[in-house]
């Protein structure tokens, strides 16, 4: 949201009116308006007002002709009006009415009068003359009430779902369906008292009968497939598998009841599914290309929050190295692809989601999109993506095989009593291919503040059996594996290198390095010990370099290198 700009603001931005017309400075909040007369102009007033009401709010600034360049042509000034007059006039001719304020701003052209419009508690507004506006950059579009009750739908401010279907009964639902949703409550919350209902008591409880009518959200879940079809048109999911980037060898276009949906997408990714098996002592683990886990709760969420008013089907396309899932609309309520494993939830249908929540099928603690990471991530894959913009979500899970020695480790800790959870995985994640990070890297991966996995990761690192281990100083400190989880993951050759061997070998390490490459600097130290690029690391270093009698310097700060001396 931007800030409306202030009377100091406007003012200077008059000055520059000798180089660009009044017409480049406006923006979602801010109009500059020419003075035609106390009449036209209080006309123009009210339609700016509710225009500026409906979105974020905004200033009028009325005595500037906003297409004509030069300060002295564009800044005539206004005259004979009378500011309870205009007050009075945007009050009485808006609907609901408006308060604005109106004020002047002396000029050395004359005055300006500004109307000042904050955004509206209660929109839809329009005028008593049934003209409905609102600021779209920087033009005032159509806006009817209809269009406002589409835009509180996409915003998450009306439950769409919860909204009666008409002309429909309870004939109208199929009862293989209801079935179907009974055999889902059975597998998921086997003792959930809602199976000793009757049917119609079942329904009424679940939220898909309210008041006598069938809501959306129950139409979507057991209405039959014809009356979907004919009253949600937009509701279409598509799975498409290719066999390579160019080949699609099937394809399943669903526009049935959601459950049905979920079953017979889960059947036709599964017998697309290669797994490979994981060998550990006496424990042999199948891993699929893709998890069910991951791609069912990805599928739930497209199917569940997906803006039906938005044009556009769900797709599904399965390849062998990803799996993308895309549904209409975008996120809603503050939430990011920067922080959806930790946002609380927000529900574009709010009832669709408490239905599937009482089924068992989802929770709505925002832990569904956890179970989306966890999987494949102990499985030592690829973390999956989330990309998002206004008319689309989507999510990418990654095959890419596994990583071996990844599984192995966490799936040998699982099987002794110890859990991972979704930031440690990440972390982890990350470690088996980047020597270090820092806490500035750790937010970024985890999507938490850097107050809070400072403190995740030093509880990581003062743990019994630390699987983390934390190097440097105060702002130099940087986190590496552990030394023997360092070893498993790595392996030992590569570690033997680390920091944790016994500095009494350091010398000798960097003697082999000059012999064979003829020179060494701080930053090509650093890398051989494995130091990281902690300052502390830094200073360490160059302390290092400049103690051993076998090398000679050359250069000064950063270019300092060094050399074997020369025997005398």
């Amino acid at each position: 949201m931007k800030t409306i700009p202030s009377p100091e603001t406007i003012l200077q931005l008059l000055d520059r009116l000798d180089e660009v017309v009044a017409d480049d400075l406006e923006s979602e909040v801010l109009d500059f308006k020419r003075w035609r007369s106390a009449k036209e102009s209080l006309a123009e007033a009210v339609a700016m007002a509710v225009c500026f009401a409906n979105a974020d709010g905004g200033v009028v600034v009325f005595g500037v002709k906003d297409r004509v360049r030069g300060r002295a042509k564009a800044v005539t000034g206004c005259e004979r009006y009378d500011l309870d007059e205009w007050r009075r006039g945007i009050y009485d001719r808006t609907r609901p009415n408006l308060t604005v304020e109106v004020s002047e701003l002396p000029v050395p052209e004359g005055n300006l009068l500004l109307v000042r419009v904050p955004k509206g508690p209660a929109p839809p507004y329009g005028t008593s003359g049934g003209l409905y506006q609102i600021r779209v950059g920087k033009s005032c579009m159509p806006y009817s009430p209809d269009d406002f009750q589409r835009r509180q739908v996409r915003v998450g401010a009306i439950d769409w779902s919860a909204q009666p279907v008409s002309g429909i009964r309870m004939g109208d639902l199929d009862a293989t369906e209801i079935a179907r949703l009974r055999n889902a409550i059975r597998a998921y919350r086997s003792s959930s008292p809602l199976l000793d209902l009757e049917d119609e008591e079942l329904l009424s409880s679940l939220g898909i009968i309210q008041d006598g009518h069938i809501t959306r959200a129950g139409l979507l879940i057991t209405g039959r497939e014809d009356i979907l079809r004919k009253l949600i048109s937009g509701h279409e999911v598509i799975y498409l598998h290719h066999s390579s980037p160019t080949e699609l060898d099937y394809r399943l276009d669903q526009k049935a009841p959601l459950l049905q949906i979920l079953e017979r997408l889960t059947e036709a990714i599964n017998v697309r599914n290669p797994f490979q098996t994981l060998k550990t002592g006496l424990f042999h683990v199948d891993i699929p290309s893709f998890p069910e886990t991951s791609f069912r709760e990805g599928i739930l969420n497209a199917l569940i929050h997906r803006d039906y008013l938005e044009p556009g089907s769900i797709y599904i396309r399965h390849e062998q190295r990803e799996m993308n899932i895309s549904s209409p609309g975008g996120f809603i309520g503050g939430i990011t692809a920067e922080n959806v494993l930790h946002a609380e939830p927000k529900a574009r249908n709010r009832l669709l989601a408490e239905i599937f929540q009482k089924i068992g099928l989802v929770e709505r603690a925002g832990i569904g999109r956890r179970r989306i990471f966890i999987p494949p991530l102990a499985f030592g894959k690829r973390a999956p993506l989330y990309e998002a913009d206004a008319h689309t979500v989507k999510l990418t899970l990654y095959d890419g095989s596994f990583d071996h020695e990844l599984a192995t480790f966490i799936g040998i800790r699982e099987r002794r009593g110890e859990t991972f959870d979704v930031i440690e995985l990440l972390l982890l994640s990350f470690l088996r291919e980047h020597e270090e990070m820092d806490v500035n890297t750790a937010a970024r991966i985890t999507q938490l503040p850097e107050s809070r996995i400072r403190d995740r990761l030093d509880q990581f690192c003062h743990r019994s059996n630390p699987w983390l281990e934390r190097r440097g100083k105060k702002s130099g400190v940087t986190y590496h594996l552990a030394r023997s989880v360092a070893a498993e993951l790595i392996g030992k050759g590569v570690y033997s290198r680390s920091k944790a061997i016994d500095k009494v070998q350091w010398p000798v390490m960097i003697r082999q390095y000059v012999e064979e490459h003829g020179s060494i600097n701080n930053s090509e130290c650093r890398d051989l010990l494995l130091l990281g690029n902690s300052r502390s690391a830094h200073t360490a270093v160059s302390r290092l370099l400049a103690s051993l009698v076998f090398l000679e310097s050359s250069g000064k700060l950063k270019t300092t290198r060094y050399r074997l001396k020369k025997k005398a």
